[in-house]
């Protein structure tokens, strides 16, 4: 018997069982999307915080002060002293509410000079309108573009360039309002270490606004990557408890094992929603192999081989994995994308100064900072893109196929046994 008479006995049974059918192929479908849509959320997300690390540069170290003093210009000074240092850049980092209208969002301050602030949030970063700060302690800021254009008015802009902004500090000796004139409007990639909402001042206007002669954060550049770890051990033994050291080498491993291991869990998860479409394909099968008793004791006896019997019965089980992986390939990838894209526009502004949000930089900054930063709390929004590559869709379609002629081996079998005789005996 031919392979094409195999495979058109096995498509029309199945046809004739379209009910049946469908429900079989949805639960193989079920198993993939899950496999498809799990793991590629948990891929993009992992590759968009790789590229987050990445902008800050493989050489980075955060070091951030534990202390309420925070660090002086004597400890950039210092640090710029050590063996392998390329570079220091102090920041100051706080919180406080943009008031814009009738709009009142929560915000995270960046104090930083014009030339670093490529280096703290990455070289695409792009001017939208205006201009550049100046490095001076006027009051001049950069505002994000999710500030400038809040989603709680339907994105219509609320900030202009040119006009002032009332800032408002929420706790402490730095409760209180104050204006800031719009220099421009920046164009920010939200990611777990940048928040969309962000206010970027030059850092002596941010020490004047936040009342301190102090800054929280100091990012230092070694000359390579060799030396990021040396130098990493050489700041905690000078500085010991009094600072909080991160270099983007341990982030980016960390960060990796830990997606690594969501991802397996996923697919785990995944796994067991397969099979359970197996144990569903077999018991189907099962069935059908039951009901057609009769018409197998015929077709032995008309002289199809147990082989033949075999292959028709595990072309059906191939054709429900074939068809509910490729389904379930759709469907997952469909379903990834609106999740991705239900989380990147989940993000909805504090409705009053006193409301809080979820924090990227907080208590010092995304860096883990300390001292000299006010209180309060920042909203971010984190956006990806589901990651699916073509080995990802090649592995969930072959485990569809393979789990469903797995599952269909024992009832194919049994029904290849079958012998004529008792089967006729049916009629």
């Amino acid at each position: 018997m031919n392979a094409k008479d195999i495979f058109w006995l096995g498509y029309n049974d199945l046809g004739e069982k379209k009910v049946r059918t469908a429900l079989t192929i949805i639960m193989v479908m079920i198993g993939v999307a899950s496999i498809i849509a799990l793991t590629s959320l948990t891929a993009g997300i992992g590759a968009s915080i790789q590229a987050s690390l990445a902008e800050l540069g493989p050489t980075s170290i955060i070091v951030s002060s534990a202390r309420p003093a925070g660090f002086t210009y004597y400890d950039t000074a210092l640090l710029s002293t050590f063996p392998n240092v390329s570079s220091v850049i102090p920041i100051l980092q706080g919180t406080g509410t943009v008031v814009a209208g009738s709009e009142n969002v929560s915000a995270t301050i960046e104090g930083i000079s014009p030339e670093n602030l490529g280096t703290l949030l990455g070289e695409n970063v792009s001017i939208y309108q205006g201009s550049m700060y100046p490095d001076t302690a006027s009051p001049d800021a950069l505002f994000s573009k999710s500030l400038a254009f809040p989603a709680s008015s339907g994105g219509k802009q609320s900030i202009f360039t040119g006009t002032p902004v009332t800032l408002k500090l929420q706790e402490g000796r730095n409760a209180g309002s104050t204006l800031v004139s719009t220099s421009g409007i920046i164009n920010v990639a939200s990611s777990p270490l940048v928040p969309a909402d962000l206010v970027v001042m030059s850092l002596p206007a941010a020490q004047l606004l936040l009342h301190t002669d102090s800054f929280n954060v100091i990012m230092v550049k070694a000359k390579n990557e060799s030396s990021v770890t040396p130098l990493s051990n050489l700041i905690s033994q000078v500085y010991g408890n009094n600072v909080r050291i991160l270099n983007v080498q341990q982030i980016a491993a960390t960060a990796s094992s830990i997606i690594g291991a969501i991802t397996t869990l996923f697919a785990i998860v995944a796994g067991i929603s397969l099979m359970v479409a197996a144990i569903g394909i077999m018991n189907v099968m099962l069935m059908a192999v039951m009901e057609r008793t009769r018409e197998i004791g015929i077709m032995k006896s008309v002289g199809f081989k147990s082989r033949d019997i075999l292959s028709i019965f595990i072309v059906q089980a191939m054709l429900i994995g074939l068809v509910g992986g490729i389904i379930g390939i759709i469907v997952g990838a469909g379903v990834s994308y609106a999740l991705a894209g239900a989380a990147s526009g989940s993000h909805s502004p504090a409705a009053s100064s006193g409301g809080s949000g979820s924090a990227s930089f907080r208590g010092g900054g995304g860096f883990a900072g300390g001292g000299g930063s006010t209180s309060g709390s920042s909203s971010s929004s984190f956006s990806f893109t589901p990651l699916i590559t073509p080995a990802a869709i090649a592995e969930a379609l072959f485990a569809a196929v393979a789990v469903s002629v797995i599952a269909g081996i024992y009832p194919a079998w049994r029904a290849s046994r079958m012998q004529p005789i008792d089967a006729l005996r049916s009629l």
